[in-house]
């Protein structure tokens, strides 16, 4: 599925329980006195705390010493809003969630899908993007569905809605390799023939194929919402940042800064 219909069904459909999601949030009750992270206290402090893991271009990756891409202008955005700097802390995808819950960052923006077991240990904002999941082979190799892998090594990312995916449905039948960093790492395996095949988002997989003519991909796999994370108290905090994702849905800011960067990692040095 090309990337630019992703971010169509992404604006067409979702916008309009977007509204409702947002003027329900604040109906929730307010604990932001409570809650160590909040937006009085990010004001007072002067800065908004990001969690990421820089390794999943286009969203979040490094560039010239630099963690960009469309996830850290999101983050940047939503610090504009509030009229504090942005920080930004890389880690490993696998303890973001924790990171957020203690209070060590104040938000977390990595492509995170939104799932029932993550909605019971954070706050999530209304989602900013709809996408699937994709499987990504060598080319020419003959993968055409989930029977083609059995008895494969398949490469997924700790943590993720991939990963998920790969243990529930292939785990009894081929060999899960997890990885804590996709690129370059779990790309670079795919490509020397350490794994058969690599399962990441859709418009990462549009990126990576394109980037790399030696891959393709083989098929895709369901549907998932990617939204920001936040602690299960900071309500405030979760209002703040669905206004600016909302404004950037219906602007079209959000379809642009998306376009912009894929075609940025692509084509840049």
């Amino acid at each position: 599925m090309d990337y630019r219909l992703i971010l169509g069904i992404a604006i067409g459909v979702a916008l309009g329980v977007l509204a409702m999601a947002l003027f329900a949030g604040q109906s929730q009750p307010q604990t932001a006195a409570a809650c160590p992270t909040s937006v009085e206290a990010i004001k007072k402090r002067g800065k908004l705390v990001v969690g990421t893991s820089a390794d999943w271009p286009p969203y979040e990756y490094v560039e010239g010493g630099r963690i960009v891409g469309i996830d850290i202008d999101i983050a940047r955005r939503i610090a504009d809003s509030l009229g504090v700097q942005l920080e930004i802390r890389d880690m490993k995808f696998s303890a973001l969630i924790e990171a957020v819950k203690r209070g060590d960052v104040d938000m977390v923006i990595a492509d995170m899908a939104v799932t029932p077991e993550r909605e019971r240990q954070v706050l999530f904002s209304i989602p900013y993007q709809v996408d699937t999941s994709v499987v990504i082979v060598r080319r020419g190799e003959a993968v055409s569905g989930v029977e083609a892998l059995r008895g494969k090594s398949i490469g997924v990312q700790v943590g993720t809605v991939q990963e998920d995916w790969a243990v529930k449905t292939l785990g009894n039948y081929s060999k899960i390799v997890r990885y804590d960093k996709v690129y370059p790492y779990m790309v670079e395996a795919l490509r020397k023939g350490d794994v058969d095949a690599i399962v990441v988002g859709g418009v990462v997989g549009k990126a990576l194929v394109k980037r790399f003519p030696d891959l393709e991909q083989a098929f895709t796999v369901g549907v998932r919402y990617s939204a920001v994370a936040v602690p299960l108290c900071a309500y405030d905090l979760k209002i703040q940042i669905d206004r600016v994702i909302y404004d950037m849905l219906q602007s079209g800011e959000l379809e642009r800064l998306i376009s912009g960067w894929v075609e940025r990692w692509l084509y840049g040095s």
